[in-house]
């Protein structure tokens, strides 16, 4: 499912639901515009697990330092000017907080100081007189904000679990031209070869090819071949990159017997692509030590390998 329309859903649903429960519950540590708040600055902040431990933590230091001022600014009178000393200390204090990592997303410190600091403009009678009152607006913004946190971490699960339902086994490309096959690749190895070295720039790199037929590409059209190996250009393999963002696609061939793909360099999922059954194109003039990991090493293909015939 297309990433829009899962968030849509997801969050048009959950949102609706929580609304419903807020309204029901009528609680006022329970506040929707806040769980609201809270949930956007969760994909602000990142997502995963991560954004949300950055998000709420955030959210509580900016809350706290909303609650300082407030409480601040009842001791020292109500003006514009103990208003603007009071705000203007905080808000400093709040953002060097930042320097801390559990404190660092300054936006997310921002929207719980600001929610604070409106719901007692707005609403504080409800929460009590003084002190007291303030801090209970803050607990309230708190709760609201942890809520709000978790839904957030909640519906990035499920949208993750709706984009990749009905997805290719295997699937790469980038944003603008993607490659997908449900089927095996036919052969699977760690390539020594010059070519790759030159290509790729690393000193092995792990090469899987699939049926031409089995390797789907979308909008081809928006792809740049050149010659995969520039000292062959009128050679069989060429290498297609995107025209608008230049990534690299896939290896194409022009018998059309197979399509090539390197997990780590083509948008695929490394560490879910089977590793490589054997070493290929290893020869001792190659100047390192011979690959000891177990696998099978060979001076071209593995030798039971045939290529197909073109589709």
């Amino acid at each position: 499912m297309d990433l829009i329309v899962a968030l849509a859903i997801v969050i048009g649903t959950m949102g609706g639901l929580a609304t419903w429960g807020a309204v029901t519950l009528a609680s006022p540590y329970v506040l929707i515009w806040a769980i609201f708040i809270a949930w956007a600055s969760f994909y602000h902040s990142g997502g995963k697990m991560a954004g949300m431990k950055a998000s709420i933590m955030a959210h509580i230091w900016g809350i706290i330092m909303a609650v300082v001022a407030l409480i601040a600014l009842t001791l020292f009178g109500v003006s514009a000017v103990n208003a603007g000393i009071c705000v203007g200390v905080t808000v400093l204090i709040m953002i060097l907080g930042a320097k801390v990592g559990l404190l660092s997303a300054i936006p997310a410190q921002v929207y719980g100081y600001a929610a604070t600091a409106g719901l007692f403009l707005l609403g504080g009678a409800a929460y009590g007189e003084g002190t007291g009152g303030i801090i209970q607006v803050g607990v309230a913004v708190a709760v609201s904000m942890i809520i709000g946190g978790i839904f957030g971490y909640i519906s990035e699960q499920i949208v993750g679990s709706l984009v990749n339902m009905g997805k290719a086994k295997y699937h790469g490309g980038c944003a603008h031209v993607t490659v997908s096959s449900n089927a095996e690749p036919i052969d699977n190895h760690e390539c020594h070869c010059n070519v790759c070295k030159n290509v790729t720039g690393q000193l092995t790199t792990h090469v899987a090819f699939f049926k031409y037929e089995d390797l789907k590409c979308s909008n081809e059209g928006n792809l740049n071949r050149v010659p995969f190996n520039a000292d062959n250009p009128d050679g069989p393999l060429e290498l297609c990159l995107c025209k608008d963002c230049g990534a690299p696609i896939m290896l194409d061939d022009k018998q059309k017997r197979i399509r090539v793909a390197v997990p780590n360099v083509m948008g695929y999922d490394d560490a879910a692509f089977p590793a490589a059954t054997y070493h290929a194109f290893y020869e001792a003039s190659k100047g390192y030590k011979r690959p000891d990991d177990g696998r099978p090493v060979y001076e071209g293909l593995r030798p039971e390998f045939t290529w197909p015939r073109g589709a």
